[in-house]
């Protein structure tokens, strides 16, 4: 019987369903789990939930709403020993940090944006696996900055050879940008579902953008995907993943 990696993949909106997340993921028990937005306060309440989990933060952009200011990024939380990874920004400055404000949406994308690896062992198998969490726009339209994004990101990708890529993708499945994506990395989320967004927490309420993701090179088998609602304002993505072969 092969190796399988149970993964999960949330944008967690900051600290605003901590009541909510942290018991689901308690209940999941995940392998690794990839969190957007998480403030870097709530970390050792992450690793609690997950049993110790090692932690992987990137910041990301400085959250001017709170008092004091957080810091925001992106997690990744290994229940396994990690053997490697990197961070490649494909756009802004790691020695500077952006400031952001939730209610102003001029400043959204006031924030850098990495691609975060990491190369985890299970049972002597080595899974390599990758997070980010793309360039916003206001209705699910591509705009220049995406286009010149989604180049960048596509070029950091290209030397990697095989993973799996998850995260918050900020671009609807049948679109330009989610379409890029697509046409090179096999998308593992079932057509069944027809948005990611969690209508009953969104601030928007209901949107028919599937842009939550999970990719992956034909070096891996991703199975068992679902998304689950009820944690956050975007559902979770929960998958297996597997090596080919």
């Amino acid at each position: 019987m092969s190796v399988s990696l149970k993964l999960i993949s949330l944008n967690i909106e900051r600290s605003k369903h901590l009541d909510l997340v942290l018991p689901f993921l308690v209940s999941q028990r995940p392998d690794v789990d990839f969190l957007q937005e998480l403030f870097e306060r709530d970390i050792s309440k992450f690793s609690d939930a997950l049993e110790g989990a090692s932690c992987e933060f990137v910041p990301m952009a400085r959250y001017i709403r709170e008092t004091p200011p957080q810091i925001m990024g992106v997690g990744i939380f290994s229940r396994f020993p990690v053997h490697g990874g990197d961070v490649l920004y494909y756009r802004g400055d790691p020695m500077h940090l952006p400031e952001l404000d939730q209610d102003n949406p001029k400043t959204y994308n006031n924030k850098n944006l990495p691609l975060v690896w990491r190369d985890v062992k299970k049972e002597g198998v080595l899974f390599r696996i990758a997070t980010t969490h793309f360039t916003w726009t206001p209705d699910g339209q591509a705009d220049d900055d995406q286009r010149r994004d989604i180049k960048e990101l596509l070029r950091v990708l290209e030397p990697e050879g095989e993973f799996v890529l998850c995260g918050d993708f900020n671009a609807p499945r049948g679109g330009e940008i989610f379409g890029m994506l697509a046409r090179k990395y096999t998308d593992n989320v079932p057509l069944r579902y027809t948005t990611s967004i969690d209508g009953s927490l969104h601030r928007d309420g209901p949107l028919p953008f599937m842009v939550d993701g999970i990719f992956s090179t034909p070096g891996y088998n991703v199975s068992e995907v679902q998304l689950v609602s009820g944690v956050s304002d975007h559902c979770a993505l929960v998958a297996q993943v597997s090596k080919t072969g």
